[in-house]
């Protein structure tokens, strides 16, 4: 179960939005990839890091930084600010058009926070809730706002690690 979109129950739901269905995905490769629009969206279905390796070489599709910025809840100006290229660039490529190696594994990593946010606190709301508020451990800058450096998803993701844990963040 690797679609972001599926029909159930002759509904089509989004699984990211759905935590209950979200949560029923074990593997952590199968959340990273449905937060980018499933397996299909991709074009790879993903086992491990090597899987996430052979992606980033090969570029995702242009259409998931729409589905990320989705997501987010962002515009797609912000989008292409934390991917490090131009709104111009993206809206000029075709939504098969592969990116790059660096704006691949940026959207990985990206996906891999909001896969990590979901699980820590509940929901895509309460998670895009708090990545768009100011946090204390940012010196009350935003969690978004780190989300552009490998640095900072890292840092993000060792915050959400310490909100699991019950350490005042």
């Amino acid at each position: 179960m690797t679609n972001v979109v599926t029909m159930e129950k002759g509904k089509v739901i989004n699984l990211v939005q759905e935590p209950e269905v979200f949560y029923r995905i074990q593997n952590k490769y199968d959340r990273i990839i449905s937060v980018l629009g499933g397996s299909t969206q991709v074009s790879q279905v993903v086992n491990s890091d090597i899987d996430l390796i052979e992606i980033t070489r090969k570029g995702l599709p242009t259409s998931v930084v729409s589905t990320l910025s989705a997501v987010l809840g962002i515009s797609m100006e912000k989008m292409s600010s934390l991917l490090h290229i131009s709104h111009r660039t993206i809206q000029r490529k075709n939504s098969s058009d592969l990116l790059n190696v660096y704006s691949s594994e940026q959207i990985l990593e990206i996906a891999d926070v909001i896969s990590r946010g979901i699980e820590v606190l509940d929901t895509l709301d309460n998670f895009t809730s708090w990545l768009h508020s100011d946090v204390r451990a940012l010196n009350y800058a935003k969690p978004l706002d780190f989300l552009d450096t490998s640095f900072g998803t890292k840092l993000v993701k060792d915050i959400l690690g310490r909100i699991e844990h019950g350490v005042y963040s």
